[in-house]
């Protein structure tokens, strides 16, 4: 008995690992999923998966705001705020008319995460209170191997911000501020040296070293900026996502 046992646990393990190695995340975005929890790499048990899914289908009933939790292996080295928001649209999450959904999307084996906010919860839930919930919430959990809790927490956090009763504490927001502005503030000395040097040595120069270098940086900046700031889930009344659309609003992370 105990043989047959130990064979049955090396043949799941042997499963896990090979369906972990083949995913693909390209055909992610083809399925349309049933439940608001999907986790594609079996690190949450059945009862932790029906205990988040039934939070989530609550919130979804009463708010119609939709947070949908995507675990899988890897993103095969694409990046994981770009793939979440192409997999929010593809799947549709939130409301057609509100836009109201959310993704919390976790590469475990690239030990990275984001979340990913549509048009109608940019309000609500900010880049920088999704960032201080990766980093103060989930973060920290993540790197103790408890990946339900980190899971649990921050949705909880999620659900409260779009409520309107959190947000990212006034020293984590002044703290990102500043950073911010020391990397902005570095980048232009940068170019002004380069700008001044290309003119000093007469001749038009190329585009990067004359007066439009400058608008074209910053403004590639400011574009990307908001960067920085099938499981097998039990049932538990979701009726669908609705067709909700993302504009790149959200946080990433890493542990």
């Amino acid at each position: 008995m105990k043989k047959l046992l130990y064979i049955f646990t090396l043949l799941l393990i042997n499963i896990v690992a090979f369906s972990q190695e083949s995913f693909d995340p390209e055909s992610l975005l083809k399925q349309k999923p049933t439940q608001l929890v999907n986790d594609f790499t079996g690190t949450l048990t059945l009862d932790q998966r029906q205990a988040l899914e039934n939070k989530l289908v609550a919130f979804d009933d009463s708010t119609s705001t939709q947070i949908a939790v995507v675990i899988i292996p890897s993103l095969n080295g694409r990046d994981i705020a770009d793939y979440n928001i192409e997999l929010s649209r593809a799947w549709g999450v939130g409301g057609k008319e509100s836009n109201n959904g959310i993704v919390l999307l976790i590469a475990k084996n690239d030990r990275k995460l984001n979340i990913a906010t549509g048009y109608g919860v940019e309000g609500a839930l900010p880049d920088i209170t999704a960032k201080h919930i990766i980093d103060d919430i989930i973060r920290p959990n993540f790197k103790g191997d408890d990946y339900y809790r980190g899971i649990n927490e921050g949705t909880s956090a999620i659900i409260q911000a779009v409520k309107g009763e959190y947000k990212a504490p006034e020293n984590y927001r002044k703290k990102k501020k500043s950073g911010t502005r020391m990397f902005i503030l570095l980048i232009m000395v940068v170019i002004f040296l380069v700008v001044s040097g290309g003119k000093g040595k007469g001749g038009g120069g190329s585009f990067m070293s004359r007066g439009g270098a400058m608008p074209f940086i910053l403004g590639s900046m400011l574009g990307s900026s908001r960067g920085f700031g099938g499981s097998d889930t039990a049932g538990g009344g979701f009726g669908g996502f609705g067709g909700g659309s993302f504009g790149g609003g959200g946080a990433s992370g890493s542990w």
